[in-house]
């Protein structure tokens, strides 16, 4: 998703543990792993929508190209 950003400090240690880790995570830099795990958690709490609404738009034209949806 983009849109405006704010800074995040983490302790260096975490920083380090994540990028030393980036390929394993299936992530390209810190930021986008730290970004992937506090969405997915705030989803399970529900305080996120599960899809964006540009998310949700994609869903519905791959399920439009595979003859799910008219």
């Amino acid at each position: 998703m983009i849109g405006k950003r704010k800074a995040v400090r983490i302790p260096s240690e975490l920083w380090t543990a994540i990028r030393e880790n980036l390929e394993a995570f299936g992530a390209s830099s810190v930021e986008e792993y730290v970004e992937a795990v506090l969405r997915e958690d705030l989803r399970e709490k529900g305080l996120l929508p599960a899809y964006t609404p540009e998310e949700e738009r994609e869903v519905e034209r791959r399920l439009r190209d595979l003859g799910y949806l008219d």
